[in-house]
């Protein structure tokens, strides 16, 4: 396929040009947020309330390598304390998704204050052969979250099904509502807007795998966070990550979609990662 193909647009095409190298492209903070809305006389004219919008986010990047120990990780074998045992599904099996070592996020002022500043966070999904096991399920993603990880080891799945691993790599960045569901203010027709959101997603300025931020979907027609209809606006759930599907981890989230993880405020500051709600589409 040719660069001129029409796939590669937007800030990637500009790097190879530039360089002749295929590098992602960074992703959003206020400052390309800004240009952005000036560049546009109708995003402009409500600039305010953009920049209102934004939320800080951390997006996640596949790395090339496959993933040390205690990194951060997709795939693999999970790190754990002694004692540990691996979760017990009544329908099924728990299937390592991932660890995020918290120490490993970037530093300074974008980094979101909400998250811990260290620790190891691993969690599982529930899945079976043959597809009784539904995410909205409670417990369909556990999480362990763990402040201290001296004196961890790695454990074995007591099942067939594990992929290898791949570390990830950590951005600090903003996210913005992608959808019309999540707002109920939008100053102008969400139309007007779908065509600009959805290009900063296939420009890659906004991630597809990330932490906090707001859920993103390829196929709901309505706000994923748990409570949104009896408490528009104002729920006491956010968004915790948003992951993809990702064919070399058989992740396969509602047909190929992506998996959305809520968490409650409370517990995020309390950091008891131990009661998570899902949805995925």
């Amino acid at each position: 396929m040719h660069l001129a193909d029409g796939l590669w647009q937007g800030p990637a095409a500009v790097w190879v040009r530039m360089t002749g190298k295929l590098t992602a492209p960074s992703f959003m903070d206020f400052t390309t947020l800004e240009k952005h809305l000036d560049t546009s006389p109708l995003l402009k004219a409500h600039k305010q309330y953009f920049l209102n919008l934004a939320q800080p986010a951390v997006a996640i990047r596949l790395s090339p390598t496959m993933g040390e120990p205690l990194q951060s990780r997709f795939g693999g074998q999970p790190m754990a304390p002694a004692g540990f045992v691996w979760p017990e599904h009544p329908d099924g099996h728990y299937l390592f998704v991932g660890q995020i070592n918290f120490a490993e996020l970037s530093a300074g002022p974008g980094r979101p204050a909400e998250l811990p500043a260290s620790g190891l966070l691993s969690l599982f999904y529930g899945f079976d052969e043959d597809d009784a096991i539904f995410w909205r399920d409670q417990d369909y993603l556990k999480a362990f979250y763990w402040p201290d990880i001296s004196g961890m080891h790695e454990i074995q799945a007591p099942h067939q099904w594990v992929t290898d691993s791949r570390a990830l790599q950590f951005e600090n960045c903003i996210d913005l509502p992608r959808h019309e569901e999540l707002r109920k203010d939008w100053p102008v027709e969400f139309d007007e807007l779908q065509d600009w959101l959805h290009g900063l997603e296939e420009s890659g300025e906004l991630p597809r795998d990330y932490l906090l931020g707001r859920p993103s979907w390829d196929s709901l027609g309505y706000d994923p966070t748990p409570e949104a209809e009896e408490h528009p606006g104002s729920s006491h759930w956010r968004s915790l990550l948003t992951l993809q599907s990702h064919e070399e981890f058989h992740w396969c989230w509602q047909d190929g979609a992506r998996l959305m993880a809520f968490i409650e405020d409370a517990r995020l500051r309390a950091r008891d990662f131990s009661h998570l709600q899902v949805d995925c589409g």
